[in-house]
């Protein structure tokens, strides 16, 4: 395949890695961190009603709604 020439004082490289701080991208990613959280309360709700320990589950919930916020900040900052 060809790929085209890239353009002067441009390389590919810059242009693949400003697509991923688009903020379509990163409201994308936004969202499926925050289903992500919002699934992971739900396995903690669930061990908790079971009796088993929730610990790992709840650094899941941390570092996903981390992500999350993140995510929601750069997209709409950008």
């Amino acid at each position: 395949m060809s790929d085209s020439a890239p353009r002067p004082g441009r390389s590919a490289e810059a242009r693949r890695a400003s697509a991923w701080l688009s903020p379509r991208a990163c409201r994308v990613l936004a969202v499926v961190f925050t289903v992500a959280a919002l699934g992971s309360v739900v396995l903690v709700v669930v061990d908790l009603v079971v009796g088993r320990p929730a610990a790992g589950d709840l650094f899941i919930v941390f570092l996903n709604g981390l992500a999350a916020v993140i995510l929601w900040v750069l997209a709409r900052r950008t």
